[in-house]
């Protein structure tokens, strides 16, 4: 590990408080944008599994999510080339997956 400022920065915000900045959290710091994207992920993730319920769909859980959900953004710390992360796109794979795995248990 680096030493030294990280590189990237999660800010989550809350889907039911939109665009409410007293709302939002500071989730962490992060020295690689990898790093920043699996804890942007897992926070996606934990929604979907904690929100799911037999014979939920996928599309039921996106709405659900879009309404509720935490909404991670990963912030570059310093200036440059960086990929952009979407939860609410992330969240639309998340929900297919999710369900598909926990209904087959």
């Amino acid at each position: 590990m680096t030493t030294g400022t990280k590189k990237f920065h999660l800010r989550v915000y809350e889907n039911s408080h939109y665009m409410d900045e007293s709302e939002a959290y500071n989730h962490g710091q992060y020295n690689t944008y990898e790093d920043a994207l699996k804890a942007a992920k897992a926070i996606v993730d934990e929604f979907m599994k904690h929100n799911w319920k037999r014979g939920i769909t996928p599309e039921s859980l996106i709405g659900q999510y879009s309404l509720y959900g935490d909404d991670p953004i990963i912030l570059p710390n310093e200036h440059g080339k960086h990929e952009r992360f979407s939860a609410r796109t992330y969240a639309k794979i998340s929900a297919v997956e999710i369900c598909r795995k926990l209904e087959n248990k």
